[in-house]
């Protein structure tokens, strides 16, 4: 029979053995991390030497100069309650450089919220009426989620002769020249399957949790997908602002719903069926971060769960294809086994389960290499794609640390099949990348989260004993305190806006004063928002054919001499304010519509600056629901198109402001003119 001393010795083995074992996957990542950020150095090296981009090898032709030679494109804008951002990405779209005639929007609308179908039928009828070819398209049930909508949509497209789609979700910003700048590499290479461009975001400011985001995703996108593009290996298509030929999606199969990362499925069946991919650098798209923790825990959840997912049922067919033995265990064994499995159980298991353990059983010893070198590469080859990254370092190490506890369970959950494998949550966005300002808000909620709350008191207790019992290094002892903290505010839910943890990173914050709808005002502008300039001034490359929505609609509105409602088209006075507020605000009655003085002036900027001026209840339900209660004011159209034409002339510097985000025309004037931002 055992005595005590038995078993204590039997848990002292099996410690050993699992930090062993941890340090080895330890030592795997961490080798796999640097490797791939010194791929990425020598391919940038290689490329500035040679004064060619990895994109080079690729062909890519000039587009045709008649429209009747460019290809049939489609769009494809799937969502499911976006009440905050569905109207801005239609926007968006539409505004697309190509030609009207071979472009084609499709609006996978599966929402059941009352407010948001009708904000998206409004913004629908509003791009139809102005000449662009939009759909909606609404399924009676959510079967297969994202990727049942884009199967059911992608029928009618194939049916239609569409040979691409781009795809965006709702929180995404496409610029207005992002077709012509993917499409030419669709066209030339034939066996080029998909092209994904590289994410930038609208809100890494937002707080300490958007920061922890941005320094994990631009990893991803500047060092992962980059150098496994230009090594012409795989790289996974990530869901969307990129464009698919629909000839590739038909031949891998399809989109299919058995895993809740459809867009990695489709792109490896692809990849498996000999297909190419090219990753774009140089092309970006904005979207927003999720700056609920609730949101982003579903988020994790769904991105890790679904890789095991995919890994347990795809690895027999990677092994059968006609890989070589190099790429197929390239595939196996580093993509899936190191960075989609490896990575989630070293950050939980290792370095908050087994380091705090060792504290109490100091029999067992951890190399220092192990506990911090290693760590630290991977930290900072991680971060040195932020800017400022090294600021934001150790902040990422901890909260990567603290969602441990959610990807390990979803670890778990991907490896035995369970039924959460197969939930599908929508991480809502708050608008924070909305052309509409003021519509973002984040509300503090009080929930509770059990797994990091008994997480923050273990590794608290393990802080505390390992810096009065002398058992550990003291700085081991520190880090285990600071970990238990942060776990702490993850339970809690500190992290929101609101909470100890949510409160902006205001180095990059700028107070902008306006005049809006009344009284003067400041709003608070982040300068790290990239801003994009939507007008309808063609770049010199493009055809003289070419039409965007927006250029479509200053034509329609010269043509008709006179006061037009966008969406009711004929000028009905019995109009809703909403309804008929584009067109009151472009046109005073004072003089004529003409070509010379509209050319300038988007018609949805006027139309936007008009929900500027309404300043919108925070809450979004309310802002829309109740439509007669908006106050809409005009804007001559000659001090628009006066001030638009000196804007795009250079002889005035372009604003910052939350007015000028997406090109928005002039809704209010500064206060101070030597002020800049």
């Amino acid at each position: 029979m055992w005595m005590p001393s038995s078993y204590y010795a039997f848990y002292v083995a099996a410690l050993g053995a699992a930090v062993q074992l941890a340090v080895v996957l330890s030592l795997l990542v961490s080798a796999d991390r640097v490797l791939n950020v010194l791929k990425y150095i020598v391919i940038k090296a290689r490329a500035k030497v040679t004064g060619r981009q990895p994109k080079d090898s690729w062909a890519c032709e000039a587009l045709p100069k008649e429209v009747e030679a460019y290809p049939l494109v489609a769009v494809q804008l799937p969502m499911f309650n976006e009440r905050a951002v569905c109207q801005a990405i239609i926007d968006c779209c539409a505004e697309l450089e190509w030609p009207a005639s071979r472009l084609k929007i499709q609006v996978l609308d599966d929402s059941t919220d009352s407010v948001t179908r009708e904000l998206v039928d409004e913004k629908v009828l509003e791009w139809r009426e102005r000449g662009i070819a939009v759909d909606c398209v609404r399924r009676t049930n959510r079967q297969g989620y994202k990727a049942g909508a884009m199967k059911e949509g992608m029928e009618a497209l194939s049916a239609e002769g569409y040979e691409f789609v781009a795809v965006f979700d709702a929180d995404f910003k496409p610029e207005p020249g992002f077709l012509r700048k993917t499409l030419p590499y669709l066209i030339s290479n034939p066996q080029v399957g998909y092209v994904q461009s590289r994410w930038v975001f609208t809100n890494p400011q937002e707080s300490y949790l958007t920061k922890a985001q941005e320094v994990s995703l631009n990893y991803h996108m500047k060092c992962e997908q980059y150098s496994h593009s230009a090594a012409r290996s795989f790289f996974n298509f990530n869901g969307t602002a990129g464009v698919w030929r629909l000839a590739c999606i038909e031949h891998a199969g399809g989109w299919n719903a058995r895993t809740t990362v459809e867009d990695m499925d489709l792109s490896l069946r692809a990849y498996l069926k000999g297909w190419s991919a090219v990753f774009l650098d140089d092309v970006t798209c904005l979207n927003e971060l999720p700056a609920s923790f609730f949101a982003y825990r579903k988020q994790q959840h769904r991105w890790t769960c679904g890789p095991i997912q995919l890994w347990s049922k795809a690895s027999s067919d990677i092994w059968r294809s006609q890989l070589p033995l190099l790429r197929k265990l390239e595939l196996i064994v580093l993509y899936f086994g190191v960075r989609k499995w490896s990575t989630h159980m070293v950050s939980l298991g290792f370095f908050c389960t087994l380091v705090p353990l060792t504290v109490f059983t100091p029999e067992v010893r951890i190399p220092t290499w192990a506990l911090v070198h290693l760590p630290v590469a991977v930290t900072l080859s991680t971060s040195w794609f932020t800017r400022k990254g090294w600021l934001y370092c150790v902040l990422y190490v901890l909260f990567e640390n603290a969602m441990g506890t959610v990807k390990l369970w979803a670890v778990i959950t991907g490896m035995l099949d369970l039924q959460r494998a197969q939930e599908w949550v929508v991480t809502t966005k708050l608008g924070s990348s909305d052309k509409r300002p003021g519509t973002s808000l984040a509300i503090p909620s009080c929930r509770l989260y059990l797994n990091e709350l008994a997480f923050a008191l273990f590794t608290c207790a393990a802080g505390f004993y390992a810096l009065f019992a002398g058992t550990a290094h003291i700085g081991l002892a520190l880090y285990l305190l600071v970990q238990s903290f942060v776990f702490l505010t993850f339970g809690l839910n500190w992290v929101d806006a609101g909470g100890l943890l949510g409160g902006r990173l205001d180095e990059d914050v700028v107070r902008v004063p306006v005049r809006a709808s009344g009284a003067p005002r400041e709003v608070k502008r982040s300068l790290t928002i990239p801003v994009i300039q939507l007008h309808p001034a063609f770049p010199a490359d493009s055809p003289p054919t070419m039409r965007t929505a927006a250029s479509a609609s200053m034509a329609k509105l010269g043509s008709r001499g006179s006061r037009v409602d966008v969406l009711d088209g004929l000028g009905d006075s019995t109009a809703s304010p909403t309804t008929s507020s584009s067109a009151s605000s472009l046109h005073d009655g004072s003089e004529p519509l003409g070509d010379s003085a509209m050319k300038p002036v988007s018609l949805s900027s006027v139309k936007l600056a008009d929900r500027w001026n309404a300043s919108p209840s925070p809450i979004l339900g309310e802002s829309y629901a109740s439509k007669t209660s908006l106050a809409h004011h005009a804007l001559p159209v000659s001090t628009a198109a006066a001030s638009t034409a000196d804007l795009l002339g250079g002889k005035q510097a372009l604003r910052r402001g939350w007015g000028t985000l997406f090109g928005l025309a002039q809704p209010y004037q500064r206060l101070d003119p030597a002020h800049t931002d």
